[in-house]
């Protein structure tokens, strides 16, 4: 009997507003997915030390819970710092808990901290608050066994903006408090900020914030804006942004990090309304992309006991930086081990212990991928499939939304491809990876594209059609507009020729769908696509 691993999401909803805009949020489509809640990890799934005072004022005390990856004590790890959200006025430490829990399983001591909201002091106390949490990490640090080196923030809506502000503004001697450990610096390494503003906003609350409107004390606005303080000391920031939750924020600000080359990129998650990251199925993915960011501006290396894993039907899936080892604990009768798909390339499938490292046979279907596993896998205990991934191995739990590359350019890979219909698939062997099985007309494809910067962009296709297959005509649509272009014989379906098919116009920034539709079928298939680009015409 074969082993099939069926992912079903159920959604139950979870109500949630935007805690620091009165901007109202764009409704997302009848078949977005509704929230589900996030439950906190169970006990003794990571180290915790609840109620830490990390700084005071007077006799007023504020506290931070620590986390801590299982069996650690000789660990040296990467601290992170977690700051909620609730529109700088509600809100506590524990609304993020689960985000600092899952952390700290990917090997970071994280902090997730209580700072004073605007109901009990206004501007600077919340950002003296965050600063004097660095203070006391670094300080710690040798007790704590971080590295005072890599301490990183993350930090959402209005914890975004502060984190922002961490970042953005460790020299501003008014921004600093009095809140322990003078002279330390609060100088971060990395930081998170998902959908909180690096401009304040005019509103209720902001005013409820800063104590005054932006007419009545621009200059204090100002002050407590991150965008105001960018400089070339500035560490590298991601931008995380559901699809309905106002991607265009911080646009300037990106823009001035680019312009200081200073390493920066947004992430936007499909149909994600403010709060997603807090919320399943856009949590884990958020996570993944944060674990991803902060491992390469820490500079870190990730143990096999931090990767994260996903219990099947068959065993576990323990997802690495560049692999997924399928553990199997009930072996295939058939010999047919199978998995979901992943959106990736991939190198190689083989057994771990085989010396020679033989290719495994793969099929890819059209929503998971066949393994043919060998009589020889029956003397391995345990059987363990190693499937090497180009980049970090991504489950489709929601689609990929591009993102525009430093120059605004968009690249549309084949394993990014959402396929609709009966055969078409993404092929992800080496000598394809591709979007292949073209075999019905009316089968589709589409990706889901965040351009950033309005304007004209050319629309470049990689195309492969095999021997006298050619002729097919196929329309690419975005944004309204259609180009048209005929599919050339390219003596082979992965003998891939790039092809300069016109130029759109776009609308930005906003999410935009791509779509290739087939018009005409000439012969057994249409072609195969293994990449489209947009690049922005001067």
């Amino acid at each position: 009997m074969r082993l099939i691993l069926i992912f079903a999401l159920c959604f139950t909803p979870l109500l949630t507003g935007n805690a620091w805009s009165q901007t109202a949020v764009p409704a997302a489509s009848p078949s977005a997915p509704q929230g589900r809640r996030l439950e906190p990890l169970p006990e003794g799934t990571v180290q915790q030390h609840l109620d830490i005072v990390y700084a005071k004022y007077g006799s007023r005390e504020l506290h931070l819970d620590l986390f801590r990856p299982k069996n650690s004590e000789g660990e040296v790890l990467p601290a992170v710092l977690i700051v909620h959200g609730g529109g700088w006025q509600q809100g506590d430490k524990t609304r993020f808990r689960v985000l600092a829990q899952t952390l700290a399983t990917r090997g970071y001591l994280t902090a997730a901290i209580e700072y004073r909201l605007a109901g009990e002091a206004k501007f600077p106390a919340a950002i003296h608050d965050c600063q004097a949490a660095v203070r006391w990490l670094r300080a710690n640090a040798k007790r704590l066994r971080i590295d005072p080196e890599r301490i990183a923030a993350v930090g959402g809506s209005a914890g975004g903006h502060l984190v922002g502000l961490l970042a953005a503004a460790p020299h501003v001697a008014e921004l600093q408090g009095d809140g322990g450990n003078a002279g330390i610096s609060s100088q971060v390494q990395a930081a998170v900020v998902m959908a909180g503003p690096m401009e304040v906003p005019a509103g209720p609350n902001a005013v409820a914030f800063l104590g005054r409107t932006i007419d009545e004390a621009p200059e204090l606005y100002r002050l407590a804006s991150p965008m105001t303080h960018l400089s070339a000391k500035t560490p590298p920031i991601l931008f995380q942004h559901g699809e309905h939750d106002r991607p265009e924020l911080n646009l300037a600000a990106r823009e001035k990090l680019r312009e200081l080359k200073i390493p920066t990129e947004i992430l936007v998650y499909r149909e994600g309304k403010h709060g997603c990251w807090n919320q399943h199925p856009w949590f884990g993915p958020m996570v993944d992309d944060i674990d991803a960011f902060l491992t390469k501006h820490l500079s870190r290396e990730i143990k096999p006991a931090w990767f994260a894993s996903h219990k099947t039907a068959w065993g576990e899936m323990r997802f690495g930086p560049a692999e997924v080892e399928l553990h199997v604990a009930e072996r295939p009768v058939d010999g047919i081990l199978i998995m979901p798909i992943l959106q990736n390339p991939i190198r190689i499938a083989y057994l771990r212990g085989d010396p020679a490292r033989i290719a495994l046979k793969m099929s890819p279907e059209l929503t998971e991928w066949w393994f043919a596993i060998p009589s020889a896998a029956d003397a391995l205990n345990p059987l363990v499939v190693v499937v090497e991934t180009v980049g970090r191995p991504y489950l489709p739990v929601i689609p990929r939304v591009i993102s525009p590359a430093a120059d605004g350019s968009l690249t549309l890979a084949a394993h990014q491809a959402l396929a609709h219909g009966q055969n078409l698939r993404y092929e992800p062997q080496p000598i394809k990876n591709t979007i292949g099985y073209w075999s019905e007309l009316t089968d589709w494809c589409q990706w889901p594209v965040y351009a950033e910067r309005p304007g004209k962009y050319e629309v470049h296709i990689l195309q492969g059609c095999g021997k006298g297959q050619g002729g097919s005509e196929v329309a690419v649509q975005i944004g309204g507009q259609t180009l048209t272009f005929t599919v050339e014989d390219t003596g082979h379906f992965q003998n891939f020729k790039e092809r300069k098919l016109g130029v759109v116009e776009i609308a930005g920034p906003q999410v935009h769908a791509l779509e290739i539709r087939p018009r005409t079928k000439a012969a057994a298939a249409v072609m195969d696509v293994r990449q489209v680009r947009l690049v922005p015409v001067e």
